[in-house]
C-alpha cells in the first residue's frame, strides 16, 4: 500500500486566478521548488495539471497533511509578500487512483462546492483544507488530519514467516527490467538487502538455497517474461555435500524454462581458484542460461577469469558509509575495458540511495539491483520498460508510475 493524493492550490479568494496562465506557472514553480526540497525521494510528486500535483508515499498509508502547511505559507510570501492580503488555499483529496485523477480535473463549481462545505457526495476520499493558519478536514467534516502509524506499525505483532520476495534486475541503458533474482527472508526477518544472503555457511544450503530454489520452481512457470536469478553460495558448488543437497531443487527446475533461469553466486572470491571456477561451471552449466558471479571486491581478478564462464559479474557494495561505497562503484567500473575483453557483462548489487544509483548511472554500469531500483516484492518483476525517473519500483508501482509525471 502506498499513500496517493492529489495537491490543488487555489489562490484569491473568489478563485479569480484560477484561469491565469502566469499564475498557474508562477504556483508551478514555488510549490515544485517547495516540493522537491521537503518531499524526499523515495516519495514522489508530479505536476499533472494547472495548479494541481501529485503526491505518492510508498512508506505511509495515508498522508499526514500538516506538513503541507508551510507550503501555502510560503506560496502567500511569494506571491503576496509579507504584508499581503491575498488569499492562499490547498486542497488535498486522497484516494483511489481513479478518484485522484478525477478530483485532480475536477471542475472549479465541484471544488467549490467542497470548500464550502455543499459536497452532494461525489467526493469519494479524504478531503483537507490547507491555509497559513491552519489544516482541517472537509470530508469527512472534523475528521483527522495526521497520517496514520507507518505501515510496519500497522502490521500484526510477530515474526514475519519465512517467505520468497524478489528484487527487480534493471538494464540501466535500456531503461528496462530484464528480470529479478529470488531473495529468500527468513522468518523473523524485517529488512533484507540483495546479495544477500546470508553468511556463508555450512547451513547456507539448508537455510537459504534450498527454499530459493524450491520459490523459483513454483513462481517461474507464472512469470512468463524475464529471467530468475536463483542465488546459490560459492560454498555450496565447492562443497559435495552441499552440491548434493542442492541438485535435486535444480533438477525440478523446468526443462523447457531452463533458457530463462540464471545463478547468481554469491560470496564468491576475489581471486577463485581455477579448479573451483571450473567445478562451478560444470555444476551450473546444466540448469542455468546465465551465471553472474556476485563479489566484494571492486578489485575482482576479471582478468584470470576464465573465458566463457561466467555471463556477467556484479559487485555488491559494501556495508560501509556512503563515500566508500560510491568508491566501490568507481573502483570496479574502471576495469570496464577488461570486462569487455572478457565478454562479461558488469553489475552493481545493493544500490540503496539516490546518489549511488546516479553514480552507477555516471559510471557506465549496466546492471543493477538494490532498493534503490525495487522493493522486496511479492512476484518476480519480469521483463519491463521503466525510465529511470520512475524508480525504485515498488509493489504498488504498477498504478503510479502510469501516472506521476517525475
Amino acid at each position: 500500500m502506498t499513500a496517493v493524493a492529489c495537491l490543488r492550490v487555489f489562490v484569491g479568494e473568489t478563485l479569480q486566478f484560477a484561469d491565469s496562465e502566469t499564475m498557474a506557472a508562477l504556483v508551478a514553480k514555488v510549490a515544485g521548488s517547495y516540493l522537491e526540497s521537503t518531499w524526499l525521494w523515495p516519495r514522489r510528486f508530479g505536476l499533472v495539471a494547472p495548479f494541481s500535483f501529485a503526491l505518492a508515499d510508498p512508506r505511509a498509508t495515508r498522508l499526514d497533511v500538516r506538513e503541507l502547511q508551510a507550503l501555502a505559507a510560503e506560496l502567500k510570501q511569494k506571491l503576496f509578500g509579507t504584508s499581503g492580503d491575498g488569499d492562499i488555499r490547498l486542497l488535498t483529496f486522497e484516494g483511489d487512483q481513479t478518484e485522484v485523477m478525477r478530483f485532480a480535473g475536477a471542475p472549479l463549481s465541484e471544488l467549490t462546492a467542497v470548500l464550502e462545505g455543499r459536497d452532494d457526495g461525489t467526493i469519494g476520499g479524504r478531503v483537507c483544507r490547507i491555509t497559513p493558519d491552519g489544516v482541517e478536514s472537509v470530508v469527512p467534516p472534523d475528521g483527522s488530519v495526521a497520517g496514520l502509524p507507518p505501515i510496519e506499525e500497522l502490521e500484526p505483532h510477530g515474526p514475519p514467516p519465512a517467505r520468497a520476495t524478489y528484487r527487480g534486475v534493471y538494464h540501466s541503458q535500456r531503461e528496462a527490467f530484464i528480470g529479478s533474482v529470488v531473495v529468500w527472508r527468513e522468518a523473523g526477518a524485517t529488512t533484507s538487502t540483495f546479495g544477500d544472503a546470508p553468511s556463508t555457511s555450512d547451513a547456507a544450503v539448508r537455510e537459504h538455497d534450498i527454499p530459493a530454489a524450491q520459490a523459483a520452481v513454483r513462481v517461474l512457470p507464472a512469470t512468463p517474461h524475464g529471467v530468475l536469478f536463483l542465488p546459490i553460495s560459492f560454498s555450496t558448488i565447492v562443497k559435495p555435500r552441499a552440491r548434493a543437497a542442492l541438485l535435486p531443487e535444480l533438477e525440478a527446475l523446468p526443462r523447457s524454462l531452463r533458457g530463462r533461469v540464471g545463478a547468481a553466486v554469491y560470496d564468491t572470491p576475489r581471486a577463485p581458484l581455477f579448479t573451483a571456477l571450473s567445478r562451478a561451471r560444470s555444476f551450473l552449466t546444466p540448469f542455468f542460461s546465465r551465471i553472474d558471479l556476485r563479489v566484494s571486491d571492486p578489485a575482482f581478478q576479471i582478468e584470470n577469469l576464465p573465458a566463457d564462464l561466467a555471463t556477467s559479474v556484479t559487485l555488491v557494495l559494501p556495508e560501509a558509509n556512503e563515500a566508500t561505497r560510491l568508491a566501490a562503484i568507481a573502483r570496479f567500473m574502471r576495469e570496464r575495458r577488461a570486462y569487455r575483453r572478457k565478454h562479461v557483462r558488469q553489475g552493481v548489487g545493493d544500490v540503496r540511495t539516490r546518489r549511488e544509483f546516479d553514480a552507477c548511472l555516471r559510471h557506465g554500469a549496466p546492471f543493477l539491483t538494490g532498493p534503490a531500483i525495487t522493493d522486496l516484492l511479492d512476484s518476480p518483476v519480469g521483463a519491463q520498460a521503466c525510465p529511470t525517473a520512475n524508480l525504485p519500483l515498488h509493489n504498488w508501482s504498477g498504478l503510479a508510475t502510469e501516472w506521476i509525471d517525475l
